[in-house]
């Protein structure tokens, strides 16, 4: 009787059926995270800036300069969070995936997300930055509002 050494091709391709399986989950979960990074990744952005928007309003407040709000809400809502995301533009809308935009004109903040699913196949997220004011028509405040 002959004594078999290795695999036989069954069992090889049984391995490599299951290997192609496991494969194929780990992809799935990785495609998951990823979707899950970009949008932690956009909702830090937004709360860091509308954290920077509250601070820069509470040190006018703190100074005595309550006639000054209204400078923080005529800025850019990029300008409150220290530095700026990779690609950023201003005066016009995201062209490329995983941009920032700031149209003044507009006051809207828009994002191109890299990955659109995970954002329920959205094309863009966009903001609105709006000011507030008080009835005398005095600026008080400024905040940034989802439009998506």
């Amino acid at each position: 009787m002959k004594r078999q050494r290795g695999a036989s091709k069954f069992e090889f391709a049984i391995t490599v059926a299951i290997l192609g399986v496991l494969a194929a989950a780990l992809l799935v979960r990785l495609d998951a995270i990823q979707a899950e990074a970009e949008r932690t990744e956009v909702a830090l952005t937004v709360r860091n800036m509308r954290v920077g928007i509250q601070w820069a309003i509470g040190e006018r407040i703190m100074r005595g300069e309550e006639g000054r709000i209204g400078e923080v809400a005529e800025a850019s809502p990029m300008d409150f969070l220290g530095h700026r995301p990779p690609g950023f533009t201003t005066g016009r809308v995201a062209e490329t995936p995983g941009q920032w935009a700031y149209d003044p004109l507009t006051r809207e903040l828009s994002y191109l997300p890299r990955l659109p699913q995970a954002f329920d196949h959205a094309g863009e997220l966009r903001w609105r930055y709006v000011a507030r004011v008080d009835a005398s028509g005095k600026t008080v405040g400024a905040s940034l509002v989802g439009l998506n």
